[in-house]
């Protein structure tokens, strides 16, 4: 490792002074200690977990790290069955599609940032340059090629060990021959005959069906740059030569197998993978340190990811209108200032990032219902310290919060990372429900697991309505939190549009 060079990039990242000193101190004296496999693909909750530091902490280090070239980082899409990485890529916006294909379990997956985007940090290469060829030993490419935080049982090793047949390193150009004998299985898709290859990620898939027409007793599999020809194809049972032709200008592994997908599938129910706690895509999105550092990052105009499950937080301070009437601009815009500050040092807090302000109303979002609820809360409590010392000079403010839980599409808008869909839309609306000092949530905040008893020991009273929203085709059910006792709520209440923070709204029915 280049030891000058390390040195630099840690005396740059000590220049961001709310990095933790104690994560930063572990780190470099870590990362020399690391051999090539460990630098080449690090996981932040393990690095964190292994040497006993705040989570938080050291992944807002790592993100700064990728900032200042220490790390890159690697975007890996995920097979959620065998863990192998099908797609590796550095950019987020190299991720294409709505699903993936992973050709050693022959099955779809959805490109969903929340569990099947793995995001790892590999050393940058003007720090050390990493040693490693995943095609010198069939367990160095399997070690390359799978993603160490998927922990497979031993009956699923045992089984997937007891299909393979061969492993072969095929340079370019060149070919490989192996004999096979086919014959009519148990299982309802017959025997089955692959030849994969995870770093080309294609497979093509032979099976056994006794109409099938007789290819005679030779068969050919050709790999090409588009992968595999052919994919799938029947055959009769019988034995076959079977001749494996790389015509690409790469060197591959490959790997021949005879699988069973049912047996695996009764294997993991019976004896499932355990898969460690790692950093997705959607973390990294509602990370603020990456929000901050990399807002100005080149991304595709045309990106348009799939998220399951998001939580978006809404807010709007009232009485800020009349403060600049009263105040003035250079006092009404400090007072602002000093409530965004507060209101971005709670989101970061509880791991959610700022995706946008929209005049003195912020939208937020966290990956789990649980942290939007949290910080939802500990914002009045915030602005209730902030309006103890205002008061002193005549002033006051009142805090208004949605939130909603729900997919959504993460997308570009105005060079921003921003989101999209109706999930976005009804948590703007129901925050255009609630009074001063009130939080409003739909049902998918409050159904959460341990949601109801954080709402229950904040000391807060609930009411649940249902509300008529804008853009929403059916009545939406909501949950309006309110501190003390309040007199009977009104059967019509105003939501604020969206089109116009500062002055325009309507009245939208409650029952």
């Amino acid at each position: 490792m280049k030891e000058a060079v390390l040195d630099q990039k840690f005396a740059a990242l000590k220049s961001f002074l709310q990095l933790s000193p104690t994560v930063l101190e572990v780190m470099q004296r870590q990362l020399p200690e690391m051999d090539d496999w460990a630098l080449n693909r690090i996981n932040p909750y393990t690095f964190a977990r292994s040497h006993q530091l705040d989570t938080q902490d050291t992944i807002h280090t790592f993100v700064h790290g990728a900032k200042v070239g220490l790390f890159d980082f690697l975007y890996n899409l995920t097979c959620p069955m065998c863990g192998g990485i099908v797609h590796s890529h550095q950019e987020l916006d190299q991720i294409e599609g709505e699903s993936f294909h992973c050709y050693i379990c022959n099955i779809n997956v959805e490109t969903q940032l929340d569990d099947h985007v793995e995001v790892a940090f590999r050393i940058h290469e003007s720090v050390h340059a990493l040693r490693i060829d995943p095609l010198a030993t069939v367990e160095n490419y399997f070690r390359y090629h799978f993603s160490p935080n998927y922990n497979k049982s031993p009956e699923l090793l045992a089984w997937i060990q007891s299909t393979m047949r061969g492993f072969q390193v095929l340079e370019p150009e060149s070919s490989f021959s192996f004999g096979t004998k086919l014959q009519e299985g148990s299982n309802r898709q017959g025997h089955i005959l692959q030849v994969a290859t995870v770093d080309a990620n294609s497979g093509s898939f032979f099976y056994v069906d006794p109409e099938a027409t007789n290819p005679g007793d030779e068969l050919h599999i050709e790999l090409l740059e588009s992968g595999f020809t052919p994919f799938e194809k029947r055959v009769p049972p019988g034995k076959y030569i079977v001749h494996v032709h790389n015509r690409t200008a790469r060197r591959v592994g490959t790997n021949v197998l005879h699988p069973n997908p049912n047996v695996i599938t009764e294997i993991v129910a019976i004896h499932p993978t355990k898969v460690d706690p790692f950093l997705t895509a959607r973390e990294l999105l509602n990370n603020q340190s990456f929000r901050e550092l990399f807002r100005i990052q080149q991304l595709s105009p045309n990106l348009n990811l799939n998220i399951k499950s998001l939580t978006l937080l809404f807010t709007d301070l009232r009485g800020s209108t009349e403060m600049y009437d009263r105040a003035g601009d250079l006092v009404a815009y400090r007072l602002v200032q000093d409530h965004f500050k507060e209101l971005t040092a709670t989101v970061k807090k509880h791991e959610g990032a700022i995706v946008k302000t929209m005049g003195d109303a912020i939208m937020a979002s966290f990956s789990r219902p649980v942290d939007g609820m949290m910080a939802a809360l500990e914002m009045l409590e915030r602005l209730d310290a902030l309006n103890t010392r205002w008061k002193d000079q005549g002033y006051e403010l009142g805090l208004k919060v949605g939130l909603n839980e729900g997919p959504a599409l993460a997308v570009m808008t105005d060079d921003r990372l921003d989101y999209f869909g109706q999930s976005v839309n009804v948590a703007a609306r129901v925050q255009g429900l609630a009074s001063s000092g009130e939080i409003w949530i739909t049902d998918s905040i409050w159904n959460h697991p341990s949601v109801a008893e954080m709402i229950q020991n904040s000391g807060m009273q609930t009411e649940r309505k249902e509300a008529i929203l804008k853009g929403v085709g059916r009545p939406t059910p909501v949950v309006r939190m309110y501190q003390g006792e309040s007199s009977p709520y009104r059967n019509s209440i105003t939501e604020k549009s969206s089109d116009d923070s500062a002055s325009a709204s309507r009245l939208e029915s409650v029952r």
